[in-house]
């Protein structure tokens, strides 16, 4: 800044220049600040329309991936597409979520799983045998730690519909969503017919993901397998 703005004999007159000095340079930060404001503004935008793209190229897979499963004969190739088109749905949702919310940052957490696993329900084929029940706190979460719990949650779900009730036995799926002392809870139980032998050491590609989705964000899961087979993610809350 240049130097006469601090110059001042006592005088008004010596003040002027001073007092211009002063206006000029908050007039340039105010500028400053309004371009800045602006730049942000067109920054979340993009993001908010980079979201909406790859939510709706999503959806798209998901819908050329349900028709391929609907004209599969083979029971296994069938159940590997329904399962894969279940995971990109969980992601279009997240991408939802977040134009939704219009935060790169946070997500609510607990309604994402409601409408995940009310989605999941729906799919299942015969809705009406097996119940989902959902209790969750609205939590909300980074996205870093989201996104990994619901392709978790996802997974649990998904196998829970294939294998906790079989020869058409019927039975509930209970998920819940808690925070506790800071960090996240979430279980997916069941009360059928429990895990076979074996499943902690020979885990299918659905068991993996849990377990590479629980690495990711440094959580805890713990398998009991009394009355019907229970998971139970134990994950940092922020």
């Amino acid at each position: 800044m240049n130097q006469n703005c601090f110059e001042n004999d006592g005088s008004m007159t010596e003040m002027r220049p001073s007092v211009r000095g002063l206006l000029a340079e908050n007039a340039r930060l105010r500028k400053l600040c309004a371009d800045a404001k602006e730049l942000a503004s067109r920054h979340e935008l993009a993001l908010r329309e980079g979201d909406h793209r790859i939510k709706n190229s999503l959806q798209i897979v998901a819908s050329l991936m349900g028709m391929q499963e609907r004209r599969e004969t083979n029971p296994s190739a069938r159940a590997a597409l329904h399962a894969a088109t279940a995971r990109i749905q969980a992601v279009s949702r997240m991408h939802d979520a977040l134009q939704l919310e219009g935060s790169a940052d946070v997500v609510k957490l607990g309604a994402m799983i409601e409408t995940m696993c009310a989605s999941l329900h729906a799919m299942a084929g015969d809705p009406l045998r097996v119940k989902v029940v959902v209790n969750a706190e609205p939590v909300e979460s980074p996205i870093a730690i989201a996104q990994p719990v619901v392709l978790a949650v996802n997974e649990l779900v998904i196998n829970a519909l294939r294998h906790a009730f079989p020869e058409n036995t019927g039975g509930t799926i209970t998920v819940t969503l808690h925070r506790v002392d800071g960090e996240l809870r979430v279980t997916v139980a069941d009360d059928g017919a429990g895990l076979p032998p074996g499943y902690d050491t020979n885990n299918g590609f659905g068991m993996k993901l849990v377990r590479m989705m629980a690495s990711k964000i440094g959580a805890t899961l713990n398998i009991e397998n009394t009355g019907g087979a229970r998971f139970t993610l134990i994950a940092p809350g922020a």
